[in-house]
């Protein structure tokens, strides 16, 4: 049985890891900095961890695991599809396809957008997108709408051929991004809301997403928006 006492120190450290990270840079950031900052004894750090990046690893550990856990949960309803299933019903899927993945996201908002931060680790979003690289690959078989007659006749008429690291790299790079300013937004849509995007995402390019997009009736007026 895991003691509550124990549980509590280590989320104290861990906060106190994340409040420092809120004053300077992960590079700046020191021991004392974290001890000071979760109000802990350095006997009670160094019982825990061996160091900084001990701490970090174990923060970041936590959320990719939740992250891997939410995409296995959400592959059950991919598993759904048949060889028959066109684009628009895997589109339509994503309500079920990404519940538990957007939860899992939205329980370590605070800490995520500190880590994607500036002050944050630069190597934490290459941690993401491989464990969702890896999701993608185990879905692949799945979200491949072969039988679909309007992917057939592009893939007859457009004879260029993407070479599957860039294949994934665009894929996996557009579904982090999407939840990344979600995550990062100060206003962020729903969790509905975010999975409609992902679903649409999976299906549509870019210039077809503009279609579903807010535009300005003026599209001068995209030259003011604040990114």
């Amino acid at each position: 049985m895991t003691d509550i006492r124990i549980i509590n120190t280590k989320n104290r450290i861990r906060m106190g890891m994340i409040n420092a990270l809120k004053e300077k840079p992960l590079n700046e950031v020191t021991t004392k900095d974290i001890i000071e900052a979760a109000e802990v004894s350095r006997k009670t750090f160094y019982t825990y961890y061996n160091d900084q990046n001990d701490l970090l690893f174990e923060i970041e550990n936590a959320m990719i695991s939740d992250l891997v856990e939410g995409m296995k949960k959400d592959r059950e309803a991919v598993a759904q599809l048949d060889d028959s299933a066109d684009q628009v019903e895997i589109a339509k899927l994503a309500d079920q396809a990404f519940v538990e993945t957007i939860k899992a996201c939205a329980k370590h908002r605070e800490v995520t957008r500190i880590l994607l931060s500036a002050n944050g680790d630069i190597n934490f979003l290459s941690k993401i997108k491989k464990a969702v690289y890896k999701e993608l690959l185990a879905r692949a078989p799945k979200l491949v709408a072969a039988n679909d007659p309007s992917v057939q006749n592009l893939k007859k008429q457009l004879p260029v051929r993407i070479p599957l690291d860039y294949l994934f790299e665009i894929y996996v790079g557009l579904m982090v991004n999407i939840i990344q300013h979600w995550l990062t937004s100060e206003d962020p849509i729903s969790q509905r809301q975010v999975r409609g995007i992902m679903g649409a995402a999976q299906i549509l390019s870019p210039l077809q997403l503009l279609a579903f997009s807010d535009l300005p009736e003026d599209l001068n007026d995209i030259e003011d928006y604040q990114f």
